[in-house]
């Protein structure tokens, strides 16, 4: 079983997820696009379809088949697909498709034999433990009275979009019925557009930009699926790559040519001294940079190295990580330096650093104590 739940990201926010499913897949056989959770008045399949198309554009794959019906989606042969895509619309529209049809069985065993299955938004929402979880943003205009899902999160139910509304009034409102639901139900999940949740028989993960919430017993849980884990021997070499991709370009324009083998010795005795204080970035099971920063002698804390892998940069993640160690350490006066060609100066500014002297290839920024961070 390859399972994975997005919080109803588009082309951006499910870029990720579909470098995964690319990965994962049987790339000889097509994917079955399944959009009968939208109203077709309102969102004519065939427009779903194009729509589609564009979230797999750097997937490889041999074509997309799409059912227009319930009826036509039951005789589908699963067994012919190398991932199901279920998007999103209404839920419970979907849901009774799904169990009126003799479908539900059929997805069940179709992961049961190591089948992908992607689920957005609604289609997200019905592998939790009950789709009331969405009964805030979603009618039951079907009158389904089963409203229990596949429930593969352990007996946790899925919210979808959440952080993504368009006001705070319905944000407020999407909280209020997710802390009410919570008080008397199951834990639910509350994920952003950009995370998705990734299951197998092993494990249940967790990944993307933003945080995700927890709704458990009416109470409310921020999780970050951004971590930073300790650093391990085994780590050495993966340490080396990231460091050499975030600082190759400046290391040739200062002297001229990257040099392998001094490169290594200098990277030997780096990690040897800040090993202690050295992390792994992770954005759920996935590694995806390296920190390191620690206090100094003179009281100080130092910022050492913020390397994220090209794939996750743009993203927002190092400028999230600096601003927690920034908050972490308010109470000392930080120190950071940088390479001169590197534009990275003008955020520090933003972020309350002011100068604090250079060397020859280097500006060093200093943020005083008494400076108190504006998020």
């Amino acid at each position: 079983m390859k399972l994975f739940l997005n919080g109803g990201g588009s082309t951006k926010e499910l870029a990720l997820t579909m470098s995964k499913v690319n990965e994962a897949m049987d790339h000889n056989k097509p994917i079955l696009y399944v959009p009968l959770a939208m109203d077709e008045t309102d969102h004519p399949y065939d427009g779903c379809y194009e729509w589609f198309q564009k979230q797999i554009t750097n997937v490889d794959v041999v074509g997309v088949d799409m059912p227009r019906t319930f009826e036509q989606f039951a005789s589908f042969d699963f067994n012919n697909y190398s991932a199901i895509f279920i998007g999103g619309g209404n839920t419970y529209k979907l849901l009774k498709g799904i169990k009126d049809n003799g479908i539900f069985e059929k997805i069940n065993e179709y992961l049961d034999n190591g089948g992908i299955v992607i689920g957005c938004s609604a289609g997200a929402i019905i592998f939790g433990y009950d789709i009331n979880s969405c009964l805030a943003m979603d009618r039951n205009d079907v009158n389904l009275i089963d409203t229990k899902g596949f429930d593969k999160l352990n007996g946790k139910s899925v919210f979808a979009h959440y952080t993504n509304s368009k006001t705070e009034e319905i944000h407020k409102k999407y909280t209020d019925y997710l802390i009410k639901y919570s008080s008397t139900n199951e834990t639910v999940i509350a994920l952003p557009e950009q995370d998705t949740i990734y299951i197998t028989e092993n494990e249940i993960n967790i990944f993307g930009e933003r945080p995700y919430y927890e709704f458990e017993n009416g109470g409310i849980k921020m999780v970050d699926t951004i971590q930073l884990v300790p650093y391990e021997d085994e780590d050495y070499e993966y340490v080396y790559e990231v460091k050499k991709n975030a600082y190759k370009k400046y290391v040739e324009e200062c002297w001229g040519a990257w040099i392998e083998e001094d490169q290594r010795n200098y990277f030997e005795k780096f990690i040897t001294t800040v090993k202690p204080n050295a992390f792994i970035i992770m954005n759920g099971d996935q590694k995806i940079g390296f920190y390191n920063g620690e206090v100094l002698e003179n009281g100080n804390y130092e910022i050492g190295n913020i390397c994220i892998i090209p794939e996750y940069q743009g993203k927002g993640i190092g400028t999230k990580l600096l601003k927690d160690k920034l908050e972490e350490n308010k109470d000392r006066d930080i120190e950071i330096q940088y390479f001169k060609q590197n534009p990275v100066g003008s955020l520090y500014a933003r972020l309350g650093f002011v100068p604090n002297g250079e060397t020859q290839f280097h500006y060093q920024m200093m943020k005083p104590k008494q400076e108190i961070l504006k998020k």
